[in-house]
């Protein structure tokens, strides 16, 4: 496949994560970017709405449900945006900026250019850990009907397994694959691609504009500096792959956005109207939450935060005192919200037991200078940060003061994780985030972006005053040109090691890490091999389970964090000596196990997992041989059939 072929799918994405939320947004009165950056974070609530009642009523999963939850929403937004024009007629934003698209649209080429570098093809996956749920999970959406985060969970388990896991993501990418007849893994892809350069380049802008002003210089600043960090959206295409926590990242700036706003503390001249504001507030967060948790968690912190600024700016001005215990009450339970919430959300422990990397100098080292992974500076980026801190010390105003705090905040969970060593403290701390530093990594491009851009804008007025100074000064200029081109030079090693390494990951060879060129091939081959409602054995951690995804048949083994049953651990330890009327055989005639995929030994992550069972079946009596491509093996168990 192409990527020209691809279009029907980029197109579904696009339509998925933005008319529904557009819609909603218009009829809310917004509009320009308010409008455009609102709209998935809007849409992400509409779906992941629509997945949850869809399971409960028993409609099956499809565009039906998004679209009655769209109706039912935008006539929510419609009396909210009516109740707003009876006390100002004019909706946001109508004064439409031709700028502000085109800086949009730049940032989706420069970040989109990235992606499409990394993926290299459209039916290209990760080969990670992560991707064998998530491409599976899909799967399961599809085929269910259910696409409901108290559902997902149940595909590695017959008994429910998790009982909330965030399937924002799964649940859109099944709605592109129905509505483009793509594949799973190019609809994956063309949702990553419309979050990666879509979505985010509108969301950061957002908040950028409304902590930083709306001079031409800082949005073109912004609007360069959200594809110039590698650390989002790059590491997140790379890492894990987490996808999910890409798609709540990307969704946070917009909601920030809105909560800074509504609390008055933003540099934007023209505001929308507190009503409207807390409805894209209240309406955006199930988006966020769906998409993952650890993701809302950030907005959570950041929210916080900004209220306990407005809180204080509100002391300053020495206010009546029914006015102090009002807000006081109001600062009180937000806190107390916010530590259930910080409980609540925390994963399970097994789950957050990664070590720290380094020392706490180092951290330090790499947060300042905005290069936490990869190994390389962007020094461009972290040139214009020091500028913009130092223009914001200088300003100090109420968004100037939030975003230097949302800065060292996130600065110091990203610090905490990574390298503190006292446990306890670094659990209380980052457990939200699994105590894993590239989930916290990946936050700080969105409190970097504005004080960057807004350090940006500073050093271009002072360049612009030096150089109409100059008078014939050559020199200047040419040391100017001279720092600016070693800087640019730096910032563009930094970001092509990031997508040369990243982009391996998504490289289909014969060492793959989880699904090599001759077992994509029988992969492929087996709808034609393989009928309806048999069921195939083999190991997870070797990338078999993924014939769910690829080739639309049952596995024994969906993802390798599973919780087995009797049979499935009978099948794993004895298929290769099946017999008429043994245990195994019942077993497998109760899991409808009829073949078997043999991927040899190598496993994800160089991990070492010893099923008896499925192992040495070319030497077995119990199979037969099917097919096979290289060392990519399909059997048919044979062993339970009566002589």
């Amino acid at each position: 496949m192409t990527w020209f072929e691809a279009l029907p799918g980029l197109g579904a994405a696009i339509l998925l994560l933005f008319a529904p939320g557009y819609l909603v947004a218009w009829l809310l009165t917004l509009r320009g970017l308010w409008a455009w950056a609102f709209a998935p974070l809007a849409s992400a609530s509409v779906i992941a709405i629509s997945a949850i009642w869809s399971t409960a009523t028993g409609l099956s999963w499809s565009w039906l449900p998004v679209v009655i939850t769209t109706a039912v929403v935008g006539a929510v937004a419609a009396v909210v945006g009516w109740l707003t024009r009876r006390r100002d007629p004019m909706p946001v934003g109508t004064t439409r900026s031709p700028l502000t698209a085109i800086i949009v649209g730049g940032a989706a080429v420069l970040v989109g250019a990235q992606v499409f570098a990394i993926i290299g093809a459209p039916e290209n996956i990760s080969q990670s850990f992560d991707n064998i749920f998530h491409l599976n999970a899909i799967r399961f959406v599809l085929e269910t009907g259910s696409a409901s985060p108290l559902t997902v969970g149940s595909m590695t388990s017959d008994t429910g397994g998790v009982w909330f896991y965030p399937s924002g993501w799964h649940a859109s990418v099944a709605l592109v694959a129905q509505l483009s007849g793509m594949s799973i893994m190019a609809a994956s892809n063309a949702v990553t691609i419309v979050v990666a350069a879509l979505v985010w380049p509108a969301t950061i802008l957002l908040l950028t504009r409304t902590l930083m002003g709306s001079s031409r210089s800082t949005l073109i600043a912004a609007g360069a500096l959200s594809g110039l960090i590698p650390a989002f959206p790059i590491l997140m295409l790379d890492y894990g792959v987490l996808y999910p926590y890409l798609l709540g990242v990307a969704l946070v700036p917009a909601a920030l956005a809105a909560m800074v706003s509504m609390l008055r503390l933003g540099s934007e001249k023209s505001a929308p109207p507190i009503l409207v504001l807390v409805f894209a507030v209240l309406g955006g967060l199930p988006g966020i939450a769906v998409a993952h948790p650890g993701a809302f968690v950030a907005w959570m912190v950041l929210s916080v935060l900004a209220g306990l600024v407005a809180f204080v700016c509100l002391l300053q001005t020495r206010p009546e005192r029914a006015t102090v215990v009002r807000y006081s009450i109001v600062v009180g339970a937000s806190l107390i919200a916010a530590a259930g919430a910080w409980k609540v959300l925390k994963p399970a422990a097994e789950a957050r037991g990664w070590p720290v990397e380094q020392s706490v100098a180092q951290a330090i080292g790499q947060a300042i200078t905005v290069a936490p992974t990869y190994g390389n500076v962007p020094w461009v980026v972290a040139g214009l940060l020091l500028a913009g801190v130092v223009a914001a010390l200088r300003t100090r105003h109420r968004a100037d003061i939030f975003a230097l705090l949302a800065l060292v905040v996130v600065a110091t969970l990203y610090i905490v994780a990574s390298a503190l060593p006292w446990h306890q403290l670094r659990d209380l701390l980052t457990a939200a985030w699994y105590n894993n530093s590239p989930r916290l990594a990946a936050l700080l491009p969105m409190v970097v972006v504005p004080i960057a851009a807004y350090g940006a804008a500073g050093v271009f007025r002072w360049v612009r005053s030096r150089i109409h100074k100059a008078d014939g000064r050559r020199p200047l200029i040419a040391g100017i040109a001279v720092v600016s081109i070693a800087a640019l030079g730096g910032q563009i090693y930094a970001s092509g090691e990031a997508i040369r390494l990243a982009s391996a990951v998504y490289t289909y060879s014969d060492q793959s890490r989880l699904i090599t060129l001759d077992e994509k091939a029988l992969l492929e081959r087996l709808p034609d091999e393989v009928p309806e409602g048999a069921t195939i054995a083999g190991s997870g951690w070797t990338g078999a389970g993924l014939a769910y995804a690829f080739s639309d048949r049952e596995v024994l083994m969906p993802h390798v964090l599973m919780d087995f049953t009797t049979d499935d651990l009978l099948i794993l330890d004895d298929l290769a000596d099946a017999e008429p009327g043994s245990a195994v055989c019942d077993a497998l005639d109760r899991a409808d196990v009829e073949y078997v995929l043999d991927f040899g030994t190598q496993e994800i992550h160089g991990a070492e997992h010893q099923y008896r069972g499925l192992a040495d079946l070319d030497d077995s009596e119990a199979v037969e041989l099917v097919d096979e491509v290289g060392d990519a093996r399909l059997y048919r168990v044979t062993g339970c059939d009566t002589p």
